[in-house]
């Protein structure tokens, strides 16, 4: 069997050559390719509605600081794959969306060991929805920016204001 596998005057040739090649081709290949790096999953979800945002880019950053973020979409299911390599800390910041995280949440470093041992699930203000994320997600509340302040009236012209008669 060995010996028709090595021989080259086999009558099955393209298969022998095959075999080779697929060997020199897996016996070539690094070993950091097969090691594949930690990844987390970002999930988008509008506050308002429960359906994950799908047209947000969010700054992501995998250090202490956004300097340098990378604006990151989200797919049709409203996440985005985050390879952390050898990172400990991830940074996000809303885009084009309204983030509902608490204030002093707005610039938190995560570590990526919490969020891949058990996922978390940021502060929510824009709603009761808390669900559970599973280990290796992070989960971000956000609304739309539609919030337009409504006035009684129209605003003043600019001075000096004719109905205002300082006589």
């Amino acid at each position: 069997m060995l010996r028709s596998f090595v021989a080259f005057d086999n009558p099955d040739k393209p298969g022998l050559l095959a075999r080779v090649s697929l060997l020199l081709l897996l016996g070539g290949m690094p070993a950091m390719v097969w090691a594949q790096s930690p990844q987390v999953h970002i999930k988008v979800i509008n506050a308002q509605t429960g359906r994950p945002v799908t047209d947000e880019k969010l700054n992501v950053a995998l250090r202490v600081d956004q300097i340098g973020s990378v604006a990151m979409a989200t797919d049709k299911n409203g996440i985005i794959d985050v390879d952390t390599g050898t990172k400990t800390t991830i940074r996000i910041l809303a885009n084009m969306y309204a983030d509902c995280r608490p204030r002093g949440e707005l610039y938190t470093d995560y570590p990526i060991a919490t969020i891949l041992k058990t996922g978390i699930t940021t502060g929510n203000l824009c709603s009761s929805a808390k669900p559970a994320a599973k280990p290796g997600q992070l989960i971000l509340f956000e609304i739309p920016k539609t919030y337009i302040p409504g006035y009684p009236a129209a605003p003043l012209p600019p001075p000096p204001h004719p109905d205002q008669n300082p006589n």
